[in-house]
Order: C-alpha cells, then sequence, then structure tokens
C-alpha cells in the first residue's frame, strides 16, 4: 500500500547516502479544509519548496541511493523543525494567515506530531538501521530551496546556499565545488544561518548521531523551467555526491 505521508525511493539501497527532502509537496489532507489557506497560496513557497522534491528523486535515481521526500505541506507541520518548537505549526508564513492554525490546542498538536512527523522520522531511522546492517556508516544530504525575496525583505541575490550547524565535511565539500560554478553565486550558511539554530532533519538524524551531513537550498527561481532546472542541480549535485562518497 502506497504511504500518504511520504515517498520513498530505493529503500533497499546499498548506498550509504540518504537523500531528505522535507518541504517537498504541498498537499493537506481533506479533513484539514486547506486549513483555511487558498489554492493560490498553497501553490508559493510558504505551502512547499519549490523544484527540492524533482531535484531529490532525480538525485536518488542518478545516485542509485535511497530519498525521503514529505507529502504534506509545511503549513500542516514543518517536518524541519524539532517537535518541542514554536515553528513546527505557524499561524502565519510570510505574513500570510493559517486559520487553522491559530489558537491550536496541545491535542491537535499532539495529533498531528503521531500522524504526519514522527512516521517520517520513523522511516528514515529504518533506512539508517538497514545501512549500519550492511556495515556501513549514513551520510545525509537535505534538499531545500527558498524564495527569492520574503515580503518586506531584501533581494536574496545566492542562486544557492549550503548549510551547516557544525562544521561538518560534506557540506564543506560541496560547498567548495559550488564555488567553482562561475555562472552560480552560492553562500555558505544562506539564506538561512544553521550555525544559529541545531534543527533541522540533517542535525537531528545525522549531526546529532554523528553522522556526516549537508543541507543545500536552491532558489526557487532556478525552476521556473522546471525540467532544465531540476536536471541542471541534480547532474551537478550528483557528480558532486559521488565524487565526495569516493574519494
Amino acid at each position: 500500500m502506497e504511504n500518504s505521508i511520504f515517498e520513498e525511493i530505493n529503500k533497499q539501497s546499498g548506498s550509504q547516502l540518504i537523500i531528505t527532502c522535507e518541504h517537498a509537496g504541498a498537499q493537506i489532507p481533506e479533513e484539514y479544509n486547506s486549513l483555511g489557506v487558498s489554492a493560490e497560496n498553497l501553490d508559493t513557497h510558504i505551502a512547499r519548496d519549490k523544484g527540492a522534491r524533482e531535484v531529490s528523486h532525480l538525485l536518488a535515481q542518478k545516485l542509485g541511493c535511497y530519498a525521503i521526500t514529505g507529502k504534506y505541506s509545511r503549513l500542516l507541520i514543518d517536518l524541519n523543525r524539532r517537535p518541542n518548537e514554536d515553528d513546527l505549526i505557524v499561524a502565519a508564513s510570510d505574513k500570510t494567515d493559517i486559520p487553522a492554525n491559530q489558537n491550536l490546542d496541545e491535542t491537535e498538536r499532539a495529533n498531528r506530531l503521531e500522524k504526519y512527523y514522527y512516521p517520517y522520522y520513523q522511516a528514515i531511522e529504518k533506512q539508517v538501521a538497514h545501512i549500519r546492517g550492511l556495515g556501513k556508516k549514513p551520510v545525509f544530504f537535505s534538499v531545500h530551496s527558498f524564495t527569492p525575496q520574503l515580503k518586506g525583505g531584501e533581494y536574496r541575490p545566492w542562486n544557492a546556499g549550503i548549510l551547516w550547524h557544525k562544521p561538518s565535511a560534506l557540506a564543506q565539500f560541496v560547498y567548495e565545488k559550488l564555488q567553482n560554478r562561475a555562472d552560480k553565486k552560492v553562500g555558505a550558511n544562506v539564506p538561512y544561518d544553521l550555525q544559529k539554530c541545531n534543527t533541522g532533519a540533517v542535525v537531528i538524524c545525522g549531526e546529532e548521531k554523528g553522522y556526516d551531513y549537508g543541507l543545500i537550498e536552491i532558489r526557487d527561481d532556478e525552476f521556473d523551467n522546471m525540467n532544465q532546472g531540476a536536471d541542471w542541480w541534480a547532474a551537478n549535485l550528483a557528480d558532486i555526491l559521488q565524487k565526495y562518497l569516493t574519494k
């Protein structure tokens, strides 16, 4: 039976690489009536990371590794936060109110954690156990995208950013290799500074468990031509990741 919460690719892969994509989808369970958010807003960055799912799936296909991508919108519950964080379920996003999330009681918060959050992390841990059972050490890489400009915010000039909390060999390697691309502006810990926080799937499942990790944020106008953008980023990231894993 197909899982309704997330997608998994190459579950029995022998690769040590785990691709995660927490903001891949914009679905909302029918009983939530779109959380009171318009269809137009559910097709924007507040609901999902444009292009991230496509890049994640292509990476899994090219590298033969495991990938997991969330189906439901970050507005329902944010898979890239810790259970106790205020931003786990937001009442507003980029100056857009989320009516069904306002004045949320603890019972509903616990319900969403149980149904839509914990199963995602349990699936990741199952894959970790599979890889460890093969005598290998997991390596995490997470794919995200960001809007060029938040409402009232400054333009974000980077084509992509590589993020890490504590120094990470994989993140540094990807950052250095992408910086060699003269046609792309790549920053460190932009547009979000992971060094100022310790949240997200790569930190929770990777760094804190002693595993190597990295996270990429790609500016989402790179996917205005979805096929072209996803193909470019997947091809270049696959080449870099492959070199790292075999060096």
